[in-house]
């Protein structure tokens, strides 16, 4: 099996990539600048595997993400999903209607459904109701 690492690195990618690495919002991201800079360093690709604990056909395809479109391949693209119940908009509302009806989460929910005309479970308002004051 052949050994494969990526092209060395110039000062400015070591710079961005060790920035990922220490301070990337995400987890995948920061793993992905490691695996970068471990290679850069000599490590194999059976190696960056086994300190990463992760397969090694994704440390292979986090490198061709690298040769090919750079420091923005190792970014996770948006992907798709069901949109939220609740819109900005309708926070705001929430929190009005909570100052009328402070633990009255059924009386909550009757209210805004007469003033949206949208019909949202209990749950929903919980969560966003925890998530806003959390």
């Amino acid at each position: 099996m052949e050994k494969r690492f990526v092209a060395p690195l110039t000062e400015p990618e070591q710079q961005t990539l060790t920035s990922a690495y220490h301070h990337g919002e995400k987890r995948a991201l920061r793993r992905r600048a490691h695996a970068i800079l471990l290679s850069d360093q000599g490590h194999t690709i059976n190696q960056i595997s086994e300190i990463l604990q992760v397969r090694r056909d994704a440390v292979s395809r986090w490198f061709k993400q690298w040769e090919v479109s750079g420091f923005d391949g190792l970014i996770d693209k948006p992907r798709s999903g069901r949109t939220p119940a609740l819109d900005e908009h309708d926070h705001k509302r929430l929190q009005a209607l909570v100052a009328e009806h402070p633990h009255q989460i059924r009386a909550l929910q009757a209210r805004f459904q007469e003033e949206t005309g949208k019909s949202v479970a209990t749950v929903t308002l919980r969560r966003a109701l925890k998530k806003k004051w959390s």
